[in-house]
């Protein structure tokens, strides 16, 4: 019993962690057409992961996307799990995808309950700001085109970047993710920025009705619920009409999953907002890999593939 409790500990602990330690065995092909960078930061060695488009794309200034790894997990990890499809919308449609690696595996992205010791006092919004600044350096990269995802821990320090950083990033995608309670009267967007939510109603993990996230005993701080989520960003683009719920076809009956999509006019110029409900989704990335078993995180829906539909709104913001 004492075996099989702390096996099951430690495949949650993974879980939350999002995919990447476990994702090391998994096929190592759709990481092979990224680059390792680095620079320092902090007086540390940072590191992160570029995949260029090819060369027949390269004419013009470039958008730039970066993908936030979840806690537990690396940017090569983000690459496997999503089976390397925002290198593939990179190269039909000439941009930069980078995956940056968190120190310690996890960002510093509000949640004081998150934090290692490691990530004490690490500025990973400086960091990331910090690769931007390379890649002006190196790339001819569009800057008004820079945007941000992520998933877990990933999508809580994208929503960071959003509230620190609205003019370097014009959007941001949410996935499995909102905003830290402990957060929210410190995020104060200097302006209008496109945000694209998407939850699963039955995560396991962070839960869709907000509160505490907790996990065998310790708090990893409180959050909002996907709908109050909804709402603060409603507010803060000062949104005034949500408009009637789209529901896809539910195609996949299998998956356990259906998607119903909420759109939102009168948004400030710049504001766009796009939200996902995905009913009986879990702690997982739409269209990417059954990282871990779903009594564990719950199921994947294979009714959208989450990458294609925020390039897609990534590419409508003006």
């Amino acid at each position: 019993m004492l075996y099989k409790f702390s096996f099951a500990k430690f495949l949650i602990l993974a879980a939350f962690g999002s995919m990447g330690t476990l994702l090391v065995s998994s096929t190592m092909g759709e990481g092979r057409d990224i680059i390792r960078h680095s620079l320092t930061w902090q007086n540390r060695e940072r590191t992160y992961w570029i995949h260029l488009p090819p060369e027949a794309k390269m004419g013009g200034a470039l958008p730039v996307l970066f993908h936030l790894h979840g806690g537990g997990g690396t940017g090569k990890g983000t690459v496997r799990l999503t089976y390397g499809r925002f290198n593939e919308l990179a190269d039909r449609d000439g941009f930069i995808a980078v995956y940056p690696d968190a120190i310690a595996k996890n960002w510093n992205d509000g949640r004081k309950e998150h934090l290692k010791p490691e990530n004490i006092g690490v500025d990973d919004v400086g960091f990331i700001t910090a690769i931007i600044e390379r890649l002006k350096k190196e790339y001819p990269i569009d800057t008004n085109r820079i945007f941000t995802t992520g998933m877990s821990n990933g999508g809580f320090m994208s929503t960071r970047l959003l509230c620190d950083r609205a003019d370097l990033f014009r959007g941001g995608a949410i996935l499995t993710a909102t905003l830290s309670e402990g957060y929210y009267g410190e995020c104060n967007p200097s302006q209008p920025v496109g945000v694209l939510v998407m939850n699963g109603t039955d995560d396991p993990i962070v839960p869709y009705e907000g509160g505490e996230i907790k996990l065998f005993g310790k708090s990893r701080g409180s959050i909002l619920s996907h709908e109050d989520f909804v709402k603060f960003w409603k507010e803060k683009n000062g949104c005034h009409e949500e408009l009637p719920p789209e529901h896809l076809t539910d195609r996949m009956r299998w998956d356990g999953t259906s998607v119903s999509i909420r759109n939102f006019e009168g948004c400030r110029s710049g504001g766009d907002l796009k939200v996902y409900d995905i009913k009986g989704g879990g702690h997982t990335w739409p269209g990417g890999r059954q990282y871990l078993g779903k009594r564990i995180i719950g199921h994947t829906s294979r009714e959208i593939n989450a990458c294609d539909e925020i390039w897609e709104f990534f590419r409508s913001l003006d």
